[in-house]
């Protein structure tokens, strides 16, 4: 599957060079000015977003598929659905039933609402050609994903014994492990409002806390970075200027948190910035009364964007989406738990020996994303914002039409070890739970008929190579495994686990294993059988976050018009007024593989706060996606100029 990004990072609403040159190109900049001027400039804007199949690529990549109208869609469908899609999300995931199936149909929209306030202040009394300029948008941002659930099949499976929960009855005809009725409804009830099944014999089943969905439009409003520049104009006259600039930008916007997918962003996502810039222009041609100029601009800006602290909310690697899988809790003490070292029975030989699993289930499952939600450093090399323009002047009246290119290179992104979001990260606590049974069942196998009992005993089994698609038992076929040493092949029902990581028997006593298996039973088979548990789960670590994959850049290009008037006549104080148009082009890699190209050895525990690799070598991780916003905008700017 290609890669998927939890978190993505636009443009900032104040990064715009294109609104901030147009319109009073013949108020700042002046030539031969030996005195204290200035303007002040206020630009509303309204901007949208198109493109909203880019954005659900990069949201949700391969599991997408296109439905009616032409619109982004995942499929959710239970284990059990008949014809299942591969690339339908597994229900389970969400406490939904096995035959539950529905539709998710996905438009994403960011639409922006600013005032951008600019000041230019020229120092010509200081120095001839020296400046100082400002600038500060406010503004109110709001994102959605206009997804809607379309319920195929509400589902009315119980969940098999042990699958979930520790206990079984016979209902009528049918082995019930859990009711549908204590299951969710919908999927938007898990993924939107944070809902979760009700604790059932002391089994938690959390909600989802981080990367949700909103079903309505999010909102912030704040000032969207306050950036500055000084510079100086150092070649100067009526037919051209060019000057340098010192530039940076003060972080007025908010943090991303991991809350929410899509969550709004004003600003950088709270970046301090510096660096430099270049304004320029060149008259190549002015008439003969001097009322009519050709001209052309070129600014270009480039900062850094430092290290800032944000909370972001990862996948596991080479597992894109997987932080809304199920993660169960192991401890100890173990109770009651027994492994038998070989493949789960039958046996012919009757060798093996019996083991104690490190840990055991203890009841309670989480959201991944709940776990992997985490505060980072991020911090980006470059970003650059260039403009070009030409500009037609006829006395008062001006035309302005340009191009503006604008890119931010590969955010690198590190671990903080702090306490921002969930405090240390659980090692050696959480696994995979796929689709692999929880529970195993207390059978005597020395009476006939074979007695089993109805409360359950808590497993070691986890599921690491399961994905948000599927697990690893393979329902309905089971696999096929050799058993221990010389054993034939035999196959093995899926609820017997035989996907889970190192399974092996589980037993409920430690002698005489032929008589004390941990039983389960699938609802469709007529016997309970003997059920796996991994010999040693595997956990989900801190260096399993995948903080590469979830790294981005950006590309974005943009033509943009704006058509104004100066009033003149007017002497100590110019008014000027006009209306633009822009239309921006993002660009987004289409397929990005998530197969690992570093060129050194993975993170471990102890260094992934301090270093990119365990080997001390530069990652050369070459999976960084790219991705910027398509949006088209509109603004009206103007503004007041002034002379000592």
């Amino acid at each position: 599957m290609a890669k998927v990004l939890p978190y993505l990072s636009f443009r900032s609403q104040s990064v715009n060079a294109a609104r901030e040159l147009v319109g009073w190109q013949t108020q700042i900049n002046t030539y031969d000015v030996c005195d204290l001027y200035g303007s002040l400039s206020i630009t509303p804007e309204y901007t949208r977003s198109f493109r909203s199949k880019d954005v659900a690529q990069a949201l949700f990549s391969d599991a997408l598929s296109m439905g009616s109208c032409d619109r982004p869609t995942l499929r959710i469908q239970g284990t059990k659905v008949a014809d299942r899609d591969a690339k339908a999300l597994m229900a389970e995931n969400f406490y939904l039933p096995t035959d539950y199936s529905s539709i998710i149909t996905l438009e994403p929209r960011l639409e922006n609402f600013l005032v951008d306030f600019n000041f230019y202040l020229g120092l010509g009394n200081w120095l001839e050609g020296l400046y100082f300029r400002v600038h500060a948008p406010v503004c109110y941002t709001r994102t959605s994903l206009n997804y809607d659930e379309h319920v195929l099949n509400p589902g009315s499976q119980a969940y098999d014994p042990g699958y979930f929960t520790d206990t079984w009855s016979f209902n009528n005809t049918a082995t019930v492990g859990f009711a549908r009725s204590g299951m969710l409804g919908t999927f938007q009830e898990y993924i939107t409002d944070g809902n979760s099944i009700q604790t059932t014999n002391n089994i938690v089943f959390d909600p989802l806390c981080n990367a949700r969905w909103s079903r309505c439009r999010m909102t912030k409003t704040r000032v969207a970075d306050l950036e500055m520049a000084l510079g100086w104009n150092f070649l100067s006259c009526p037919d051209y200027h060019l000057g340098l600039q010192i530039r940076g930008a003060a972080p007025t916007g908010n943090r991303p948190t991991g809350e929410y997918l899509f969550e709004p962003i004003i600003g950088q996502g709270h970046h301090w910035e510096l660096g430099g810039g270049l304004t320029s222009h060149y008259n190549f041609w002015r008439g003969c009364d001097e009322c009519q100029s050709f001209d052309v601009y070129l600014d270009a800006n480039i900062t850094h964007l430092f290290k800032t602290r944000q909370c972001r909310t990862f996948d596991l690697v080479n597992k894109p989406l997987s932080r809304y899988m199920l993660a169960a809790k192991f401890g100890t003490p173990v109770t009651d738990l027994y492994a038998l070292d070989t493949i789960i029975p039958p046996l012919t030989s009757g060798n093996g020996t019996i083991q104690v699993p490190s840990v055991q289930f203890k009841k309670e499952y989480m959201p991944v994303a709940n776990i992997t939600t985490i505060p980072v450093d991020v911090s980006a090399a470059v970003q650059a914002d260039l403009v070009l323009k030409l500009a037609w002047t006829s006395n008062d009246w001006q035309f302005d039409l340009g191009y503006n290119f604008w890119a931010r290179t590969c955010e690198k992104i590190t671990s903080r070890c702090d306490t921002c979001c969930t405090g240390k990260f659980p090692e050696n606590t959480w696994g995979l739970k796929g689709d692999a049974f929880m529970f195993g069942f207390p059978a005597d196998t020395s009476v006939t008929p074979t007695t089993v009992q109805n409360q359950g005993i808590g497993l070691s089994a986890t599921e690491s190579k399961a994905t948000i698609f599927k697990g690893t038992n393979n329902y309905p076929d089971g696999l096929t495994i050799q058993p221990y040493n010389n054993e034939p092949a035999a196959l093995y029902l899926w609820e017997q686990n035989p996907g889970i990581d190192n399974p092996k028997a589980a037993l409920w006593q430690s002698a005489i294993p032929s008589v004390s298996p941990l039983v389960t039973k699938s609802n469709e088979a007529p016997e309970f059988t003997p059920v796996g548990t991994s010999l040693n789960p595997v956990f989900i670590k801190e260096s399993d976050l995948d903080l590469n994959s979830a790294r981005q850049k950006g590309l974005s290009n943009k033509i943009f018009a704006h058509f104004g008037y100066t009033w003149s006549d007017h002497c100590n104080w110019v008014p000027y007024l006009g209306v633009g148009a822009e239309v921006e082009f993002g660009s987004i890699d289409k397929k990005l593989d998530t197969k690992s190209k570093t060129s050194c050895k993975p993170c471990t525990t102890t260094d992934i706060c301090k270093k990119p690799c365990a080997s001390g070598k530069k990652n050369k991780n070459t999976d960084c996606m790219k991705i910027a916003l398509s949006q088209w905008g509109v603004w009206i700017k103007g503004g007041v100029s002034f002379n000592s």
